[in-house]
């Protein structure tokens, strides 16, 4: 009797071994529930965010910094989730930007940036480095004209400067939920300092 051909054998153990390998990625896709079609693209979880307490974040760095910060009141269903401070700035123009960022409850985001940073500068850190601080128009929030710049990707960013520290709002968020974060950041009286 004649040993069985060598390829014969490669390709039958070859296959039974992808059949095993594909029952085992399937068990795991099942258990961990790790694919899902979304034909509308990702999605966010606005619930599985982390959360941070923006007026306890903005009055420490508050009495961090050099300037005066403001925390800006925003509706009870916006979720803080992102809190920090990063320098802006080279040279004798370095300085610190204090950054707060919101999830609204349609996922969106909406970061508010508060620096005595240039204007150009400030607006080139947040969009990573990728834009010129050229302005793109204004806006006029309940009377008061935001500077409209081009942000990250095709965000916007929008400006305010005011007692000599620039107010930055930029996001994913809607024109109205801009407006409501512009509104909330040019009504905050600055944080006492203790």
């Amino acid at each position: 009797m004649a040993a069985p051909s060598r390829f014969k054998t490669s390709a039958r153990d070859m296959v039974l071994s992808l059949a095993v390998l594909t029952a085992i990625i399937g068990v795991i896709v099942w258990l961990t529930q790790g694919c899902e079609f979304s034909p509308s693209g990702p999605t966010v979880d606005p619930s599985s965010a982390p959360t941070v307490d923006a007026p306890r974040e903005l009055s420490g760095a508050a009495r961090r910094v050099d300037f005066p910060v403001r925390s800006p009141v925003v509706p009870a269903d916006w979720r803080a989730n992102s809190s920090n401070t990063v320098p802006v700035g080279e040279g004798a123009q370095r300085t610190t930007a204090v950054r707060v960022g919101w999830i609204t409850p349609g996922g969106k985001y909406l970061r508010l940036s508060q620096s005595k940073a240039p204007v150009a500068d400030l607006v080139v850190m947040e969009a990573g480095g990728d834009v010129s601080a050229s302005s793109t128009g204004s806006v006029d929030v309940s009377g008061t004209q935001w500077t409209k710049y081009r942000g990250k990707g095709d965000e916007p960013s929008w400006v305010l400067s005011k007692d000599g520290v620039q107010l930055l709002i930029t996001g994913s968020g809607t024109e109205a939920e801009f407006r409501v974060l512009a509104t909330a950041a040019q009504a905050a009286t600055p944080i006492a300092r203790s």
